[in-house]
């Protein structure tokens, strides 16, 4: 599964690193990294309580499950579905998992402000895999790199790496504020569906509609869905402090 994206033959700047994939290296680096920074901040402010094991398990596989569906929308073959992965899906599927089984269970924990910048990380390391494996390139343009093709593009993939990173350090100094729990993932999630929506139009993906990319149109499904639920919160008096 991690060394599964989509790119044309013969593409990428160095696609294997010692004989291995550097798109599943960087990517399973990305897990390890964001998943050991959650450990440790956990343990460091002492985040305990029943149902942590539920949120992230429903996390990882409904985030999984929601990385297809833009793959499909887009019309997508089986095994472009079957081993493909969306960032925008496998975010909104996450959300929708987790908020789904908490209901289900009555789990009243919240750990968004904890697990956000441990995504943030993983996925600023992971976008390097896509850059050295040659996937989710940019359009032609006067500055950038020859993946494969003979054609100097964007390197859209070092663009949203960037982002992440820049998520993560912000993500990492607020997180010990006193503020509304989960409010952190809710803000960079929203920050990165508005990054996508725009970064988008330098990447090469099919335009479904009105010039848009189903990425795009998950992106803006995403923004309001995320703004509303908060809009829903704070109607019902969440409360205001916690992780």
């Amino acid at each position: 599964m991690l060394d599964s994206h989509f790119r044309p033959d013969n593409f990428g700047i160095l696609p294997n690193i010692f004989g291995l994939s550097s798109y599943a290296l960087f990517v399973g680096l990305g897990i390890t990294l964001g998943l050991s920074y959650y450990l440790l901040d956990a343990r460091t402010r002492n985040v305990k309580g029943e149902g942590v094991i539920e949120i992230v398990s429903s996390g990882l596989i409904f985030g999984l499950i929601g990385s297809k569906i833009p793959l499909i929308l887009e019309g997508g073959d089986l095994e472009s579905i079957l081993f493909g992965k969306s960032i925008v899906g496998g975010l909104v599927g996450g959300m929708l998992g987790v908020m789904l089984v908490k209901r289900i269970l009555g789990i009243k924990l919240r750990m968004g402000n904890i697990i956000a910048p441990a995504v943030a990380l993983g996925m600023s390391v992971g976008r390097i895999g896509c850059f050295l494996n040659g996937c989710c390139y940019g359009v032609e343009c006067a500055f950038g790199f020859d993946f494969g093709d003979g054609l100097t593009r964007f390197p859209a993939q070092l663009a949203e790496s960037g982002f992440h990173f820049i998520a993560f350090i912000i993500l990492h100094r607020l997180r010990g504020k006193d503020m509304r729990p989960g409010i952190l993932f809710k803000w960079y999630v929203i920050s990165y569906f508005i990054f996508r929506f725009f970064i988008e139009f330098a990447r090469v993906n099919e335009r479904i509609w009105v010039g848009l990319t189903v990425y795009q149109l998950v992106s803006l499904a995403g923004i309001m869905f995320v703004i509303g639920r908060m809009m829903v919160e704070r109607r019902k008096g969440v409360e205001t402090y916690g992780k």
